[in-house]
């Protein structure tokens, strides 16, 4: 098979790949904000005429000469109704957008069934590099940007929950033409999977998680930090080179196999500009997976879990619970290996992807 530039070597760059559009639904607008206007006194009630009338009677009249000019008199019901005029101007706004489009990027090749690779929080479509090739030549290979990263927009009013990014790879399955696929997910993009698999069971084939889960007290003290409320902000602001250089280490068990300047620099310039920033705490403050705990049982497509046996990210105990919730699923642990699970040990993860999505058509050499 003769393979495209983007398989022989991988290149991340916002131009190479495709680009299509979707649009993503908005469910919550901030409110507009609008100038206070006084508005008429009301007319008092029945029961209030006592009282009023006691006031009334306890103030004394102004004098003639102290009574409004009849000029003044008469340009006071002018203004009252102006007033009325701006409230009901205010009422007949424009409605809000229902939907805000995005421009999600995506590179693919290959053929054979689908198989969509997602990343993680705070990636691209770059944590896929050491796979696509080999993973191309048995099946239509398609790496997708989730909205708000690598080379995909930032929405403006998107929320980044797992709901929504779910919804997305729904959207973004329809844009391109593709009824059903495997996956092949990392991390944080486990998450986002199994929930679209549990709205759309009918569009998802099988399912490998490497590492799935949430945020844990094991994950590096920059990663925590932009979870917080209080300290979120300042965070991503600090977020740069050296704080991607110093998670990246904290990922691999061989710290001579998976970190040098080039890939720390790839990581970095997707997650440079303000935006990406914003998306990277937004996706991590918004990241709450327990309503889709309970939505994991419902599952009946088989699911494979990955994990490496020295990962410093996830424990044991927390990919079980994974394991235990989703009923046709199996787990498989890679010695020697960290949390980045696929970019340490990619021959390995390309040998259970092989066992687990057998291709139909596989090429012959």
């Amino acid at each position: 098979m003769a393979l495209s530039l983007e398989v022989k070597k991988f290149i991340n760059s916002e131009h190479v790949g495709k680009f299509v559009e979707i649009l993503l639904p908005i469910e919550v607008l901030p409110e507009p904000q609008k100038k206070k206007k006084a508005k008429p006194r009301p007319e008092p009630e029945q029961d209030d005429e006592p009282e009023i009338q006691a006031q009334e009677a306890a103030e004394p009249a102004l004098p003639p000469e102290e009574e409004l000019p009849q000029a003044q008199q008469e340009e006071a019901p002018a203004e009252e109704a102006s007033e009325l005029a701006f409230e009901v101007e205010d009422e007949e706004e424009a409605p809000a957008p229902q939907f805000e489009k995005a421009r999600i990027h995506y590179v693919e090749a290959g053929d054979g069934e689908p198989l969509i690779l997602v990343h993680s929080i705070g990636q691209s479509i770059y944590t896929w590099r050491h796979l696509f090739a080999a993973l191309s030549q048995n099946y239509r290979t398609i790496l997708v940007d989730l909205p708000g990263h690598g080379f995909s927009s930032r929405p403006a009013y998107y929320n980044y929950t797992i709901q929504e990014q779910a919804h997305s790879l729904a959207l973004f399955m329809d844009a391109v033409g593709i009824e059903s696929a495997h996956f092949l997910t990392f991390s944080m993009g486990g998450a986002y999977v199994l929930d679209f698999a549990a709205a759309h069971p009918e569009r998802l084939g099988r399912v490998i998680c490497i590492s799935p889960g949430g945020m844990s007290h094991e994950m590096p003290l920059a990663v925590k930090m932009l979870d917080s409320s209080l300290l979120g902000g300042i965070a991503s602001l600090l977020y740069g080179v050296r704080t991607v250089e110093g998670v990246l280490r904290s990922c691999f068990f061989d710290q001579t196999v998976g970190i040098n300047e080039d890939i720390v620099e790839e990581y970095y310039k997707t997650i440079a500009d303000s935006e990406a920033r914003r998306a990277l705490r937004m996706s991590f403050h918004n990241f709450a997976d327990e309503e889709l705990a309970s939505k994991l049982r419902s599952l009946e497509m088989p699911v494979l879990i990955l994990q490496g046996a020295e990962d410093k990210w996830r424990t044991s105990a927390q990919i079980e619970l994974y394991h235990a919730a989703i009923p046709n699923a199996g787990c498989a642990m890679i010695r020697n290996a960290g949390h980045l699970l696929h970019e340490e040990k990619p021959d390995r993860v390309l040998a259970a992807v092989m066992e687990f999505i057998p291709a139909l058509c596989p090429e012959v050499e």
